[in-house]
């Protein structure tokens, strides 16, 4: 197996376990446990963004974007192609989102948090939710047509 595929592989993992940290971070703040909260959506959120940023770096030392899937029997399909860019598009605002939202709530947190920034919070953090799940199920789809495992 190669590098390139480990790596593939080692980031399509994280994407999808990451909606599920997300989900036992909510839980934690649904028990009012903020600081576990905090700390769990913190590491999450960086663990998430090395990943982002290793397959970038993959990315980019391919040959740029479309070049580790320009193989793949699907690569030339209007459904590969839309399902490529919708993932990088949700993926991108859900990640600007969650960024932005992991710094006010550090910024914030045992200030007015929880408090009057709360309500934004919360839906804030739903939408990033959502965003996480829309991409681990686009990058699978992806990553199995990328590979022409279907």
């Amino acid at each position: 197996m190669s590098a390139t595929i480990i790596i593939m592989t080692l980031v399509l993992l994280l994407t999808l376990c990451a909606p599920f940290g997300v989900k036992y971070a909510v839980h934690l703040a649904r028990i009012k446990d903020y600081p576990h909260h905090r700390k769990a959506q913190n590491i999450i959120f960086v663990v998430c963004i090395l990943g982002v940023l290793l397959l970038e770096g993959l990315i980019q030392s391919s040959g740029g974007s479309g070049s580790l899937a320009s193989q793949s029997k699907y690569y030339q399909t209007a459904f590969f192609k839309v399902t490529l860019i919708s993932h990088i598009f949700v993926a991108v605002i859900s990640y600007i989102l969650w960024t932005l939202l992991i710094v006010i709530s550090n910024v914030k947190f045992r200030k007015t948090l929880p408090g009057k920034f709360s309500a934004l919070h919360k839906k804030m953090g739903y939408m990033i939710f959502g965003g996480l799940i829309y991409t681990a199920i686009t990058a699978l789809m992806v990553y199995i047509m990328s590979l022409n495992l279907i």
